[in-house]
């Protein structure tokens, strides 16, 4: 049976989630990248509040998750979003659970990007309109970030990446994690391959 992975990105806004995901772990045909913002922007209207449609995003990023998983031709699956802490994480996990044939012989590999918070505040003043997100929404949020490796889940594997630096960085590290027994590195390539 061929493999298939989620990838589920954590971080806060502007930590450079969405760049490593587009320009670092995506690697050709195979890979699918769900973005929760992109779907947002697709339903608000113009003068409509970030959140007003939550519940129909939330949705459709359920379904789109879930119909790349089960595609023929599709072995990589990334969602982005912040996932902060387990109650977001395992909000995605449970729903997708719920749907017909779920996350059955899925892996799931959390994203962590890390970045020192002055970065992200940095980085956030350089975008524009719906995507810069308040300093003081930031700070928060930074604050709510959990590591998964505390979550009650047996990941299949745990990514870090280091993204601190001014510019986005190329520097990451492949921790894996099973069974609460011991993380250890393990070069990302061999694992990606794995992955189709």
């Amino acid at each position: 049976m061929i493999e298939k992975t989620l990838w589920i990105m954590c971080g806060p806004p502007a930590s450079g989630k969405s760049w490593f995901a587009k320009h670092k772990l995506k690697n050709g045909p195979g890979w699918m990248y769900i973005s929760r913002d992109e779907i947002r922007f697709s339903i608000l209207k113009e003068n409509e509040d970030y959140f007003a449609h939550e519940n129909d995003v939330f949705v459709e990023y359920l379904n789109q998750i879930h119909h790349a998983l089960h595609s023929e031709g599709i072995f990589n699956v990334i969602a982005d979003a912040t996932h902060l802490n387990w109650k977001s994480r395992n909000k995605l996990i449970s729903n997708l659970e719920k749907i017909e044939h779920g996350l059955q012989n899925i892996n799931i590999t959390p994203v962590v990007v890390e970045a020192d918070l002055m970065i992200i505040l940095k980085r956030n003043e350089e975008r524009t309109g719906r995507e810069k997100v308040g300093h003081g929404a930031i700070r928060r949020m930074a604050m709510q970030f959990n590591d998964p490796k505390h979550d009650p889940y047996n990941y299949t594997a745990i990514m870090y990446v280091d993204n601190g630096k001014e510019q986005y960085a190329d520097s990451y590290k492949f921790m894996y994690y099973k069974n609460d027994i011991q993380m250890k590195e393990i070069p990302i390539k061999s694992i990606i391959k794995k992955g189709g």
